[in-house]
């Protein structure tokens, strides 16, 4: 096995964000970091991938890998109106669908309901990318620098969630060493999902032994006949709150000091 392999390494800064744990409604809690579906929708928006025919969402489909560390500074909850403007709902409120006063008073149509929002503050990542197509990593780059190509304004999670890319480095050299510490949040994918070129014979021990909870995060989707993304591909992780672990051998960005778990999202 090679001991040494080019990545891309991307570093972020967002002053708020919420990334959404599915299934969570009038209380909507986030993940402390962002899943590969998100991360690969901020890769798709900067490539100006539009549909699943596009050449640059195929090489993103059937190679891509992704390692996500963050952390953030403090998380508070937000209370917020949520509206619905399907027509029963509007119904529901006003007892007719011509109707927007309420208690003498004009309002907005459709119905609403209070909802509170877990947001994260002050909040850094270090998203680390690798494709076997090194041309196609620098393609990456390229719209990492200069998103001419944009399919609409750069955010990572919640539309109003933009970012300041700080760093956007390729090649980054990890070497293949022993490490037993993350200081960061992190995804630490199964054996089935973990890229198999990152990895070593002991992975199986050192996901196991892991303290951390299990997840299922989405990765890619269909769109249906009513517009909604169904997920139908799902990658099962552990979310690692950061500590030290048995010494095992991994490839480590010596630059941050941070043992590299890629996964492949194809799996």
């Amino acid at each position: 096995m090679d001991q040494t392999k080019r990545v891309l390494r991307i570093k972020i800064h967002q002053p708020d964000a919420h990334y959404r744990v599915p299934f969570s409604y009038q209380r909507r809690f986030t993940y402390p970091i962002p899943p590969y579906s998100t991360v690969k929708g901020l890769i798709c928006n900067l490539m100006g991938v539009k549909d699943e025919s596009d050449e640059s969402f195929i090489k993103i489909r059937d190679g891509l890998s992704l390692a996500i560390y963050g952390r953030y500074e403090s998380l508070t909850k937000e209370y917020i109106w949520f509206r619905n403007l399907s027509k029963d709902s509007h119904i529901s409120k006003f007892h007719s669908v011509n109707n927007r006063i309420l208690d003498n008073v004009p309002q907005h149509p459709g119905g609403q309901m209070p909802v509170t929002i877990d947001v994260l503050h002050n909040v850094n990542l270090i998203i680390y990318i690798y494709h076997p197509d090194e041309d196609f990593l620098n393609r990456l780059k390229e719209s990492f620098e200069y998103p001419s190509n944009r399919l609409s304004v750069i955010h990572l999670g919640r539309s109003e969630d933009w970012l300041v890319f700080q760093e956007i480095k390729w090649p980054v050299i990890l070497r293949k060493e022993y490490s037993m510490s993350i200081r960061y949040f992190s995804w630490i994918p199964d054996r089935e999902y973990a890229d198999s070129d990152f990895i070593s014979e002991d992975y199986y021990e050192f996901f196991d032994r892991l303290n951390a909870n299990i997840f299922r995060l989405p990765a890619f989707y269909k769109i249906n006949d009513n517009n909604q993304r169904i997920f139908d591909k799902y990658i099962t992780v552990k979310l690692y709150e950061g500590g030290a672990f048995k010494k095992s051998k991994f490839y480590v960005d010596s630059e941050e000091n941070i043992p590299i778990i890629f996964t492949k999202l194809k799996g």
